[in-house]
């Protein structure tokens, strides 16, 4: 399905949401941002979808940013997330099941921000990755919040302030993408990684990720004691996991 420059697909337990404006380097209008809500909170309500895989069509960019050419008749910038708009950055950090960004090319300012609003990120060996912001008088709110959790602080600032765009070999060594495979790899390589999270219990994957998002910035007895997410001790995917394991057979878990 396409709607608003957002193609959705579920193959499998896996839900695969593409920015499709190849011809404008995926960049975000506003019906875009509408559109990833949509389909982010579609597949999170999909009981079959287990994982959401997020990527850009063609082989130039996962997505170039807010696209500068949506400003209003003074030239000022139409912020996508005016109104009654639901940032999707928020969306997708906040989603209860796991998020990938499959990073396929230069992933830019609002591209940059929603990689990383992904659980894990996987990029091509050709990418790029930064927050331009700076440089064309925007902020990147989200970016600045995020970032400096993700890498040391003052590398984090040295990125926001310089507005600098990094190749994977720097984002590798930064820790700002787990993976780095060749473009013709990266589907397949994201696809088997999603099938593998797909395959353990989602409940059990849906807690883990609520509990680390939800203990961050805790101490550490709040966060030992924090509950968060579905309860998966008493659930039949507990019960399936250990008659599989004393059976010796692959467990069929079913998300309840």
């Amino acid at each position: 399905m396409n709607c608003g420059g957002v193609t959705t697909e579920v193959r499998g337990h896996v839900g695969w949401v593409t920015i499709d404006r190849p011809d404008r380097m995926n960049a975000l209008a506003k019906a875009t941002f509408a559109a990833l809500v949509d389909a982010s909170l579609e597949l999170d309500a999909d009981p079959e979808v287990r994982v959401v895989v997020y990527t850009g069509a063609g082989e130039r960019a996962f997505s170039a940013g807010v696209d500068l050419k949506e400003l209003d008749a003074s030239g000022t910038m139409v912020h996508p997330m005016g109104g009654a708009g639901r940032n999707p950055n928020e969306v997708i950090l906040e989603l209860g099941k796991p998020t990938i960004a499959a990073i396929n090319g230069v992933a830019a300012g609002g591209g940059c921000e929603l990689a990383l609003a992904c659980d894990i990120r996987v990029a091509s060996s050709t990418a790029r990755l930064g927050l331009p912001e700076a440089r064309v008088g925007m902020g990147a709110n989200f970016g600045s919040v995020v970032l400096p959790q993700l890498i040391p602080r003052g590398l984090a600032l040295e990125l926001l302030y310089t507005g600098d765009l990094i190749d994977m070999t720097v984002a590798r060594r930064l820790g700002l993408v787990n993976h780095v495979v060749e473009p013709s790899e990266l589907l397949r390589f994201t696809e088997h990684l999603a099938a593998r999270i797909a395959g353990n219990a989602p409940l059990s994957v849906q807690r883990m990720k609520a509990v680390a998002l939800k203990s961050a910035g805790l101490p550490t007895a709040a966060a030992l004691r924090l509950n968060a997410g579905p309860n998966p001790y008493t659930s039949e995917d507990r019960i399936e996991g250990n008659r599989a394991f004393v059976e010796k057979r692959k467990p069929q878990f079913r998300g309840r």
